[in-house]
């Protein structure tokens, strides 16, 4: 015989409050949807977007999934020397003087 107790189910008035809260939600999530859709639009044309993937260079996957993995793992090291001489290479391309 399962035995419950009056502190684990809900009164009948807490229990509809809880129905009707919950309803309510749904009511204003489904609303929220059908406007939603009607109203879309995009607001980049495909074409446009198409283009700007296919100039975008090729991954190497294997390089990018080592990389990640010696991030994880902690066994990635920074070579400080040859990020501050990129720094500065970078630097002095942006600025002519």
């Amino acid at each position: 015989m399962k035995k419950t107790s009056s502190a684990a189910s809900p009164t009948g008035k807490h229990q509809n409050n809880d129905q009707e809260i919950l309803r309510s939600v749904v009511t204003q999530l489904r609303a929220k949807n059908a406007d939603a859709s009607k109203t879309i639009e995009p607001d980049v044309d495909l074409d446009t977007l198409r283009a700007a993937i296919d100039e975008l260079p090729e991954l190497n996957a294997s390089k990018l999934v080592s990389l990640h993995r010696r991030i994880v793992n902690g066994n990635y090291k920074i070579d400080s020397e040859r990020l501050a001489e990129k720094l500065l290479e970078l630097e002095s391309s942006l600025d002519p003087d």
